[in-house]
């Protein structure tokens, strides 16, 4: 079921319909591997209106919108789809919420907002760096 877009939302709905949520008419959260130009993750990313995404990356970025708006980000999401070959580079910065961004793989530090320190549950107390380093082979 989860080699097309459409397989993989049927399985999502499912597992949500369990735990007693409508992704349809509810708004939901959601982290993705990919990029609205992909096939599979850009058209999955469409299949409903109550996304929020709140981050993604590719082999070229990381999208971060730890306060995504579900409306807001769905119709930019179109926009982007609709773009030739899009990358997370192409979305309207001004659209993303506090504390978010978009950040070039290539970066050898990202510096975590409060906002997204709450969002992934990092605490940069203890000695922890307030940075995340991208994993690069």
């Amino acid at each position: 079921m989860g080699i097309t877009a459409r397989g993989a939302w049927e399985a999502v709905k499912r597992h949500f319909r369990e735990m007693g949520r409508d992704i349809q008419k509810e708004d939901f959260s959601v982290i993705g591997v990919g990029d609205m130009s992909g096939d599979v993750f850009g058209n999955g990313m469409l299949l409903s209106e109550h996304i929020r995404l709140v981050a993604a990356f590719d082999h070229r970025h990381i999208f971060l919108d730890p306060n995504a708006d579900a409306a807001t980000s769905f119709a930019e999401r179109q926009r982007m789809f609709a773009l030739p070959r899009s990358s997370w580079d192409d979305y309207n910065k001004s659209l993303i919420g506090k504390g978010g961004g978009v950040f070039a793989r290539t970066l050898k530090e990202i510096p975590l907002s409060d906002e997204v320190r709450a969002l992934i549950g990092s605490d940069a107390a203890g000695g922890r760096s307030p940075y995340f380093r991208p994993f690069r082979a």
